[in-house]
């Protein structure tokens, strides 16, 4: 779920719980406030229609008492009855239509030297609050009037409907408000996280626009300035890293040249056996022509290959041959491979071509062919292989020599790391950069009978 909407949905749950926390604070503040003052109003209309009637309850005038109590019931629509007890106790008069309830001297009853009682009954027909006073002090007569809370149910009612619909419209609005405001305060946000997967990508240099003057216009310039200072790095460790290239190359072209020599010396022996033989008979048959020629061509094939390898230094993309390339680097080291009578076992499977640059993947098998050349000065089987796995061209290099000391296994990819008294430490650091370069991974095993390495390339770089 994204940010702005977990933001969208908190503030309406945090609208919707403060309008109900709401509701039930004013319900309880109102059905206080209402039945406060329904007492005060009921113990007013039980202490005036007390007196009025009181002479006539010391006559008995029933007729008297009758009037004042319908004077109330007309004038008072929350009042459900009336009944008064005469100076015995018993009930005087009342104001039900079937008859007074058995129990009713019962339903708010107070002792005699209490002035007043009021009393809730829940009835069928709803709560009512009993006020009951006694209408001479020490003496049984009782007034009591019970009063409906009808109308308090009805204003709870209203109540309850007007928060209801004002929660509904205010969380409408509120949803639409929190929605808008939280997309538009975490657009910024999002804008940083698109910035900074382009930076994880390598993408550095770039700026992202922010013009906000809080903690998120901050960031966005502190992300500006990281930018900036990972470009500014990536161009010199660039020159460095051509520059160790061009090194290597360099050492590497050292150790092939002894073999391109031997390799023209061979023609050139020929050409120069057949003038010396010009020189003393003047005549070249068809089959000497054809001797030269084919010398020739081979030099020039030999030189071809040669310099196209010493010529590249750039980081070009292209489809490459994986098998293709490693027979070419095979031919270019079959020199010291002659020389130190090591075999060559070549299992390459068929391979799509993976994007790469040539030059960089040739330098790498090349480097690693070399090491392993070096790993055997008194011969043995050099394994080179290819295969697919797990979306990778892997190119794997055997040698038998007598493994990697355990105590430099952390090291070997070091820059000028090596243990040989005429190497630049360069060769496997080479590697390892040109793999980071295509996004591959380099590994290798070594116990003592050989070491392994294992260059991995994606198909898709």
């Amino acid at each position: 779920m994204k940010l702005w909407i977990k933001i969208a949905l908190l503030n309406v749950f945090i609208v919707v719980s403060l309008g109900i926390l709401i509701g039930f604070a004013t319900r309880s503040v109102v059905i206080s406030s209402m039945r406060t003052e329904l007492t005060r109003q009921g113990e007013s209309m039980a202490r005036n229609l007390s007196d009025r009637i009181a002479d006539s309850i010391l006559l008995d005038d029933l007729y008297k008492v009758h009037e004042a109590i319908k004077d109330v019931l007309e004038k008072e629509k929350d009042v459900e009855y009336i009944f008064v007890t005469d100076k015995n106790g018993e009930i005087f008069t009342h104001t039900f239509n079937n008859g007074s309830p058995p129990d009713l001297l019962r339903w708010n009853s107070f002792g005699i030297d209490k002035l007043s009682s009021i009393q809730l009954l829940a009835t069928e027909k709803g709560l009512i609050r009993d006020v009951g006073v006694r209408i001479f002090g020490g003496m049984n007569p009782e007034l009591h009037i019970g009063i409906r809370e009808e109308r308090i149910r009805q204003t709870l009612n209203r109540i309850r409907n007007l928060i209801i619909t004002l929660t509904i419209v205010v969380t409408m609005v509120g949803s639409v408000l929190a929605f808008s405001l939280s997309r538009l305060t975490t657009k910024p946000l999002y804008a940083l996280m698109e910035f900074t997967h382009d930076l994880s990508r390598g993408e550095f240099g770039r700026k992202i626009d922010i013009k906000s003057k809080d903690e998120v216009g901050e960031l966005s310039m502190t992300f500006n300035n990281l930018s900036y200072e990972l470009d500014l790095y990536r161009k010199k460790m660039e020159g460095s890293y051509k520059q160790m290239l061009r090194t290597e190359k360099l050492t590497a072209l050292g150790t092939l040249s002894a073999g391109l020599a031997h390799e023209i010396r061979n023609p050139l022996t020929s050409i120069k056996v057949l003038f010396q033989a010009f020189k003393d008979n003047p005549s070249l048959t068809k089959e000497d022509m054809q001797v030269v020629l084919s010398a020739t061509e081979q030099m020039d094939d030999l030189l071809t290959r040669f310099l196209r390898f010493a010529r590249s230094d750039e980081f070009n993309l292209s489809d490459v041959y994986i098998n293709s390339l490693i027979k070419q680097v095979i031919n270019l080291a079959r020199f010291q491979i002659k020389n130190q009578s090591i075999n060559v076992n070549l299992d390459l499977k068929k391979l799509p071509p993976v994007k790469a640059d040539r030059a960089m993947i040739q330098q790498a098998v090349l480097n690693l062919v070399l090491n392993a050349i070096e790993a055997m000065p008194d011969g043995g089987t050099l394994i080179v292989s290819s295969k697919l796995g797990n979306g990778h061209a892997v190119v794997a290099v055997q040698d038998a020599g007598g493994g990697i000391p355990g105590d430099i296994k952390d090291k070997i990819f070091d820059p000028f790391f090596t243990t040989k008294s005429d190497g630049t430490g360069l060769g496997l650091s080479i590697v390892y950069n040109i793999v980071s370069l295509h996004n591959g991974e380099i590994s290798f095993e070594s116990n003592g009978k050989g070491t392994t390495f294992n260059l991995k390339i994606p198909l898709n770089v």
